[in-house]
């Protein structure tokens, strides 16, 4: 969301979306924000992980853009001008509006601010849409989000005209993303995608993990980097693992240490830690968290990333490596990790199992302190007791049939 202002320069200098996927490259977050993306290379010689600045990318990019921008404008044609629509009073959101704005004016595109009380209806500012869209001297739309909760965000979203959906928020953009067509992507997926490409981090064929499932960040970010590379909208070719905030953390750190590329956008401060990543591993964090301390009554913006964890990293960190080829197959029931000094795989067996090569099912686990358990124990007597009365059912019926008298007895006063 942050970045938007910096994706309406590169939708708006061409009307339709034939061009789209050549200025598609031009979209980084803008330099206030901090969207660290940390690369960590490391060699025999270097332990230390390198920190590539985004904000740093973003400056460069914009500079891209301003070229382009008055570019356009030389060839006689109008400079692009952005609606931005905040409703309500949420502090975090008009300061993202604020960077918008500037970001705008950094790159020469003219923008105005609407304004809209919290209890504005929903009626009202469809009829917005409307207006907006037909207004000729408007190139992009934003909406800023969230909307208070008696407005549909999803319907204020589709309103917008498609060659003005400065966030890539419509249901058509996400389609077309979703079926690898040139399309507005959203400003945040648009940005990592720029990330690792300007930094060459390589994705054909590498393992990557998107912490987060926001279908404004996590999911487009996934669309980007699995897809076809020949397709229409070239993809990453890359095997990509979602997870989100309710991922176990454990299970958490057994796909982040074998991932290639880790990308953070779940929102919780200090998710990933210096212990989950592999050696060699590229780390991009585009989380944003107010920290409070309520003793300075200061606010911190951080991450999702402990990058202070990286100042030493731990021995594992160095160590673990990902699995050779022929020993891909070496963990029965768990992810294979290469040990670099021991010279030998390492499993990290799945929940449930256990062993060198998590061999042995260990079925406690599933059912420790839980419904599963008291099931288990149940079917467990029911069986036993089954088999207890089936064995007194056949003793009795043998017994009887010994004692079967050979004539046939009326029961009564007179026997016959």
């Amino acid at each position: 969301m942050a970045a938007a202002a910096v994706v309406l320069s590169c939708s708006a200098l061409r009307p339709g979306l034939a061009p789209l996927r050549r200025w598609r490259a031009h979209s980084l977050p803008a330099p206030w924000v901090d969207y660290s993306a940390s690369s960590s290379p490391r060699s025999a010689s270097s332990d230390e992980a390198t920190i590539i600045s985004g904000t740093k990318l973003a400056k460069q990019v914009l500079k891209e853009i301003q070229r382009d921008v008055e570019s356009w404008i030389s060839f006689g044609n109008k400079r692009p001008h952005l609606t931005v629509i905040l409703v309500g009073d949420n502090p975090a959101s008009h300061i993202y509006v604020r960077n918008k704005i500037k970001a705008a004016a950094a790159v020469g595109i003219s923008s105005e601010v609407i304004l809209r009380p919290k209890d504005i209806s929903q009626e009202e500012l469809l009829d917005m849409m409307v207006k907006l869209n037909k207004d000729s001297t408007v190139s992009g739309i934003l909406v800023q989000l969230p909307l208070p909760d008696h407005i549909d965000e999803r319907t204020v979203c589709n309103a917008i005209t498609l060659e003005k959906d400065v966030d890539g928020f419509h249901i058509m953009n996400i389609g077309r993303l979703c079926l690898d067509q040139p399309s507005i992507i959203p400003a945040t997926a648009s940005a990592v995608w720029e990330i690792i490409k300007r930094t060459g981090i390589q994705t054909f064929g590498k393992n990557v993990v998107v912490a987060g499932r926001s279908k404004n960040v996590g999911m487009p970010i996934s669309m980007l980097l699995h897809t076809d590379g020949e397709h229409e909208r070239p993809g990453g070719d890359a095997t990509v693992t979602i997870t989100h905030r309710y991922t176990p953390k454990e299970q958490l750190k057994i796909h982040t240490q074998l991932a290639d590329i880790v990308i953070v956008a779940a929102g919780i401060p200090k998710l990933i830690t210096a212990d989950m990543v592999k050696e060699g591993a590229a780390v991009i964090d585009v989380g944003i968290n107010y920290i409070h301390n309520t003793l300075s009554g200061k606010t911190k913006l951080v991450g999702d990333v402990d990058f202070e964890d990286y100042t030493e990293p731990p021995k594992l960190l160095k160590l673990m490596q990902t699995c050779l080829e022929e020993h891909y197959s070496y963990c029965i029931n768990g992810l294979c990790a290469f040990h670099s000094e021991l010279r030998k795989p390492i499993c990290k067996c799945l929940a449930g199992y256990n062993g060198e090569r998590c061999e042995h099912l260990t079925l406690n686990l599933y059912a420790h302190n839980s419904y599963e358990r008291y099931i288990a124990v149940g079917i467990g007597i029911g069986i036993l007791t089954s088999g207890i009365l089936a064995i007194i059912y056949c003793y009795v019926k043998k017994r009887c049939r010994k004692l079967k008298s050979p004539y046939k007895v009326c029961m009564g006063e007179t026997a016959l």
